[in-house]
């Protein structure tokens, strides 16, 4: 009042209020804008973004991943009951022979080298033997004597008929011939136990062969699959390393050790299916032999031994080994690919099966099963999931990482 009194000009209060209402305008303009933007980001996030846990036990992914997972259903597979071992193949020692001589003596001539297939009765090598000289002088010398004495005897006959000679005479001639009978039979038994045959002590007598070496034979058909001896070496009965080893390769065996709670699986007969690094793609068939009567008290296993027929002969012993041994009946049910199946940290395994669709994308429920044999990457599913319910049977891991990161993601935000 005082400074209009004074003449001054009054202020533009009408300007300042109009000043007030810009600032208000602009500001209210710039959260609209700001707002709108938000939305229409929102509004073009990428269908990804929706990706994730949607609630307990729940995933959804994008409508681009889905191929990725290879949903399907389950498949029916025969699963067999089957343990599996590892162990080395090995000669069949019931079928191997080490082939000593029976005689001391000095090896005259190797017949057959390593690796030669013989048949049974073939000489394998042969031995000067000091005794055989002095049993063959002994056959030769008791055979002439018996000559003699049955044809003295056979004069001896005819005369006591004609009453040509005395009682005593004949008697004498007998007991020479039957005495002459005895030592000859013995020198030829002598020949027997120097290993040879009837034709050979036969050939040394009508022959006259003093000086022969004594021949040792194969006693089954096999083959040389080692052979120590050599011309000029001292050998003797029993006498390691034994001249030669023959071996029937047409059966070998598979030993295995295995664990003692799996004992009862196993049963003599059972069939085997044998497979060697050397031939991953020959399976050889067997059957089992043997089940060990000790278990090692270090290990807790027992041997499990198998005979393997090898008319190839592709095996060789000391080759390491797998064996699939079926135990019970196949088993026809449910089965997945190995990668549907996700073992958790709790020791779960879980499945992810094809719930529905909304406006995110597919979504996966969280389903725990209980797996059985695996055959051929499949796995048999025995509980928790049925025939008709579609899963995911690829690249189940990338569902539980989704849910798994999303969940740990909400847990931080909180």
């Amino acid at each position: 009042h005082n400074d209009t009194a004074a003449g001054t000009p009054p202020r533009p209060r009408t300007t300042a209020w109009v000043a007030v209402a810009a600032v208000l305008a602009l500001a209210g303009a710039g959260l609209w804008a700001t707002g709108t933007h938000n939305a229409r980001a929102q509004e073009d996030k990428p269908a990804a973004a929706s990706a994730g846990k949607v609630r307990t036990d729940l995933v959804r992914i994008a409508s681009n991943q889905a191929q990725a997972l290879d949903v399907g259903l389950p498949q029916a597979h025969e699963f067999a009951h089957q343990r599996r071992a590892i162990g080395i193949i090995d000669f069949n020692q019931d079928r191997t022979v080490r082939v000593y001589s029976a005689n001391q003596g000095r090896i005259a001539q190797m017949l057959v080298k390593a690796g030669d297939e013989v048949r049974a009765g073939q000489p394998l090598f042969t031995v000067a033997v000091p005794d055989m000289a002095q049993a063959a002088s002994a056959l030769l010398a008791s055979a002439a004597t018996l000559r003699t004495a049955n044809a003295t005897l056979q004069r001896a006959n005819a005369l006591v008929q004609e009453h040509s000679i005395a009682q005593k005479e004949w008697q004498q001639a007998q007991s020479d011939q039957q005495t002459a009978q005895a030592a000859y039979d013995g020198a030829r038994q002598s020949l027997r136990l120097l290993q040879l045959s009837e034709a050979e002590i036969q050939r040394i007598e009508q022959e006259r062969l003093v000086g022969k070496d004594i021949a040792v034979k194969s006693p089954i058909a096999g083959r040389v699959t080692a052979r120590a001896g050599q011309n000029g070496l001292l050998v003797q009965p029993g006498a390691d390393p034994a001249p030669v080893v023959i071996s029937d390769m047409r059966s070998l065996w598979m030993v295995a050790s295995v664990p003692e709670s799996e004992m009862g699986d196993y049963h003599l007969g059972q069939s085997v299916q044998v497979r060697v690094p050397a031939w991953p793609d020959k399976v050889f068939s067997g059957k089992v032999s043997y089940i060990g009567d000790t278990v090692d008290a270090d290990t807790r296993r027992l041997a499990v031994r198998a005979e393997v027929a090898d008319p190839g002969h592709l095996l060789r012993p000391q080759m390491t080994a797998e064996f699939d041994i079926r135990t019970a009946p196949a088993q026809t049910s449910i089965a997945v690919p190995a990668q549907a199946v996700v073992r958790e940290s709790n020791g779960n395994d879980i499945v992810w099966v094809a719930q529905d669709s909304d406006a995110g994308g597919p979504r996966f429920v969280r389903r725990t099963v209980v797996r059985g044999l695996s055959d051929a990457g499949l796995v048999q599913i025995t509980q928790g999931l049925a025939a008709n319910e579609p899963l995911a049977r690829r690249n189940a891991l990338f569902l539980s990482s989704l849910y798994e990161s999303t969940a740990a993601a909400d847990a931080g935000e909180r």
